[in-house]
């Protein structure tokens, strides 16, 4: 888990599913991280086709839980904000969401063999 002042401070929390039968890596995301994934986000187009079921082994995709409960879940091209209120899902082609939350990730916590 990360370390740093700043991270532990901002109160978001990222992770990857990536592991079945063991609990998957999670580490903080600083603040500078957490402003570029609300930038992203809000330049993302509404999706209203189905979220696509990830496969049951292998990598499933990421999260991102900031300090008042709102979960993002990103896999492949889709984003979804879920929140005490509901879901919405965008469409994010170049996975620019789901990249930066994996590359916050501290040296060590997602497994070598991991391609996203």
């Amino acid at each position: 888990m990360a370390t740093s002042r700043s991270s532990s401070e901002s109160g978001w929390i990222g992770g990857a599913f990536v592991f079945s039968g063991r609990p998957d890596p999670t580490w903080s995301i600083s603040r500078d991280v957490a402003d570029e994934l609300v930038a992203i986000w809000e330049t993302l187009v509404p999706c209203d086709g189905a979220v696509p079921t990830p496969p049951a082994l292998g990598y499933r995709g990421c999260t991102v839980r900031d300090a008042a409960g709102r979960t993002w879940t990103a896999f492949h091209e889709l984003v979804t904000l879920s929140t005490d209120s509901g879901s919405e899902t965008r469409r994010d082609g170049d996975r620019r969401f789901e990249r930066t939350v994996l590359a916050s990730a501290p040296a060590g916590t997602l497994p070598t063999s991991f391609v996203a």
